[in-house]
């Protein structure tokens, strides 16, 4: 299991760590790693999600709420969203971006385990997580438990980071995770390892056709992929 610390905490515990530690300059570093592509990637997962017409949604691994708060400006049917992480600091940050843009009413946090969510069967109309199901400890066990709380015929979207195919964006693409984002975030975050721990995290987290096969086993009646330009990038769309 890939964790980012070399400790004997559980991977939960280690990433909680982590995301506490790097919270202050998450938003810049995501700007700079993803090149400004991660804006433009959440704008086509909200354009997949829309047509569902999604009243409340649970926003899981919501860090600093920049998903949250994209899908209240982008969806008209969202009256609700619960943003919900295990970093205290990433929520604190997010909560203040919320305040500041007076979405409180339509935005919430709250802490939540992924294995051990604390809301109903059926209480979401939709659930996202963006860039952050490769930090669970147990996927397969927390996709189970996000389609219990999903209503019947409900999608869940998810946008997480993939290896390129194309053999010369992979070459690429493997300098440029191995080298620039650890030497960038160490010198703005400093935090060496979180930012190692990213590209090995998104090597080792299922790719495509692996993930959605997960959606399958835990019973989802539809699921598929959509790959992103650069091949960095990719949605998966579940339904229950």
């Amino acid at each position: 299991m890939i964790t980012p610390y070399n400790s004997n905490e559980s991977k939960v515990d280690q990433v909680k760590k982590m995301f506490n530690h790097i919270a202050p300059s998450y938003d810049q570093l995501n700007r700079i790693i993803s090149l400004g592509l991660d804006k433009k990637w959440r704008k086509k997962g909200i354009k997949m999600l829309s047509p569902y017409l999604p009243q409340k949604i649970l926003d899981l691994a919501t860090g600093t709420g920049d998903l949250a708060i994209d899908m209240v400006n982008s969806i008209p049917s969202v009256n609700k969203i619960i943003g919900a992480d295990i970093s205290d600091e990433m929520m604190r940050i997010g909560s203040k971006k919320v305040r500041t843009l007076n979405l409180e009413e339509k935005i919430s946090f709250q802490k939540e385990d992924a294995l051990k969510l604390s809301f109903e069967d059926g209480s979401f109309d939709a659930i996202t997580i963006a860039f952050g199901i490769r930090n669970f400890e147990d996927i397969p066990g927390s996709i189970k438990e996000l389609k219990r709380v999903l209503k019947e015929g409900k999608p869940l979207m998810i946008l997480e980071l993939t290896e390129p195919k194309n053999r010369l964006m992979r070459w690429g693409y493997k300098i440029y995770s191995g080298k620039f984002i650890p030497f960038i975030g160490n010198m703005i975050s400093n935090d060496a390892n979180a930012y190692s721990y990213l590209p090995k995290s998104i090597t080792s987290v299922p790719q495509r056709d692996e993930m959605v096969k997960l959606f399958y086993e835990a019973g989802f009646t539809e699921a598929y992929y959509k790959s992103l330009v650069p091949g960095t990038c990719a949605i998966y769309m579940a339904i229950k």
